[in-house]
């Protein structure tokens, strides 16, 4: 009884084997109240690669020898096809498409019509409309156009490039081509003589390439270079900040456009990210740095340098070029290292430190009113232990220092002149400090200042182009802040500071001067 038992396990543990060995790759089955139902088996591996106006379907057939043939079937928005194919068939291939999002269903068929489950996946055809296309490298970066030259920073070469070059008219109206080589033309300032100024003129880039997974050798729509001036934020601000020119507006924007056309000589005092502009100024003769930062010699010659932010190889390249073109100089203020460049180019002329303009004269604290405290200048919050007239003797030595905070204070100052007296600016100084010995003052100097003047204490302007003004902060260096107009009656300055803060958490602010000029 035991033995006849064991053989009736063994045989089902046989057809149970038997059935498992019933290939899954090849069949679906499951069973219902009639029987077992079999599938044909599917098409794996199902993808699609994006060609130039084309798609490409690939998969791997299933090993299923009732399959008559492969359907596949396409949609995109609201149209729909479809394809029955060989059994054999592992690719397809869709031709001259535009621009959309196809869905691809693919199944196997067998004599009877029964199908398999159905695989899906989804694809996008290269076209000119195509996000990527906008993103391919159009070869120039930033042109300029001058002296019947086009003068281009060249994007960096990469593999996917088969050919670029330039159609161009030269200055007897025949078309010209430049054509790019890798080894020489990119990455690179690019200048290309004898060309046509005339707007009406265009550039095109012209490029064969391929796309990524893409196979073909496209041949992208011809690019045109536009002659309009394409200026950096700093550039634009720097102007803005010595000359007082916008570009807010389409009439300022021309102005702006007006100023850069004639200009011929240029002051930078402060950071910025780029000299590339320079050649936008096809009558410049100098650049002149630094004249404005009234550096203490002792100690600021180290501790407040002017900074070039962005790339010093293209800006050099540009100051390089303009010099070439145009005889650009540099007349660069305040010794060796101070401002942009740490070496010195061939056309740099050194200029010791800018002095004081000798017929800047201050206004005396006697002609401001004297508050009850004492003081000449209001300052709200109130501070007992800050010295408010040490910003009106005109010494750099001594100096307002406010009481250590735990929190950021904003400070509302204001001076009165005993009777309406015309200013041309304003004169405002940092506290001269040993930097070897006091690490502590640099912590606490501003860096922007706010001032604004009034003749009735009512009505009140800034005092230069800008609400916010720069202040150099450079041990002891002084700051002039112009009025906008040349000169400008008023009765009532006031001015706004915020403490600053150093690693500790403390807070407070230190100030030499500031003090009216006529």
């Amino acid at each position: 009884m035991r033995k006849r038992k064991y053989i009736i396990n063994l045989f089902a543990a046989v057809a149970l084997l038997v059935g498992c060995n019933e290939s899954l790759e090849d069949t679906y089955s499951d069973y219902a109240g009639d029987g077992k139902i079999r599938y044909v088996a599917k098409c794996t591996e199902v993808h699609v690669t994006p060609r130039w106006e084309g798609l490409v379907l690939e998969w791997i057939n299933g090993t299923d020898a009732t399959i008559d043939k492969i359907k596949v079937v396409w949609t995109v928005e609201d149209r729909k096809d479809s394809v029955f194919l060989p059994n054999t068939s592992t690719s397809f291939e869709l031709k001259n498409l535009t621009d959309g999002t196809f869905r691809f269903d693919v199944c196997a068929v067998d004599s009877v019509g029964n199908q398999s489950l159905t695989e899906t996946t989804y694809g996008r055809p290269y076209t000119r409309q195509h996000e990527i296309m906008l993103a391919f490298t159009r070869g120039v970066l930033k042109s300029y156009f001058l002296k019947n030259k086009m003068i281009f920073f060249s994007d960096m070469w990469n593999e996917n490039i088969e050919e670029m070059k330039l159609q161009y008219k030269n200055t007897q109206g025949e078309t010209q081509y430049y054509v790019f080589d890798k080894e020489t033309s990119y990455n690179n300032l690019v200048t290309i003589d004898d060309v046509s100024m005339n707007q009406a003129d265009t550039v095109y880039v012209l490029r064969k390439g391929r796309l990524e997974d893409c196979p073909d050798i496209i041949e992208f729509d011809p690019y045109a270079i536009s002659r309009k001036k394409n200026f950096s934020a700093g550039f634009v601000n720097a102007i803005h900040l010595r000359y007082g020119k916008l570009t807010d507006t389409k009439e300022q924007e021309a102005e702006f456009e007006k100023f850069v056309e004639e200009v011929e000589e240029l002051e930078f005092d402060y950071d910025i990210e780029t000299f590339e502009d320079v050649l936008y100024c096809p009558k410049l003769k100098k650049l002149i740095f630094g004249k404005n930062r009234y550096l203490d010699s002792r100690y600021g010659t180290e501790y407040d340098k002017s900074l070039l932010l962005g790339s010093e190889e293209k800006s050099v390249q540009v100051l390089n070029k303009a010099n070439e073109i145009l005889g650009l100089t540099i007349d660069y203020y305040g010794g060796w290292e101070i401002h942009y460049f740490n070496y010195e180019l061939p056309y740099m002329t050194y200029i010791d430190y800018p002095q004081l303009p000798s017929d800047l004269k201050v206004i005396e604290k006697e002609a401001l009113r004297e508050y009850s405290d004492g003081n000449r200048i209001y300052c709200s919050p109130t501070d007992p232990y800050a010295k408010l007239n040490n910003l009106l003797d005109d010494d750099v030595e001594s100096v307002w220092a406010t009481t250590s905070y735990t929190s950021l204070r904003d400070y509302e100052m204001q001076m009165e002149l005993l009777e309406p007296t015309e200013i041309r600016g304003i004169k405002v100084a940092q506290a001269l400090y040993n930097p070897r010995s006091d690490q502590e003052t640099p912590n606490f100097m501003p860096s922007t200042i706010t001032i604004e003047t009034s003749v009735d204490g009512a009505n009140w302007d800034k005092v230069t182009f800008l609400e916010i003004n720069t202040l150099g902060r450079g041990s002891g260096e002084v700051t002039l802040l112009p009025i906008a107009e040349g000169l400008r009656k008023v009765r009532y300055i006031r001015f706004f500071l915020r403490d600053r803060a150093d690693m500790g958490g403390n807070c407070m602010i230190k100030l030499g001067d500031i003090i009216p000029y006529k």
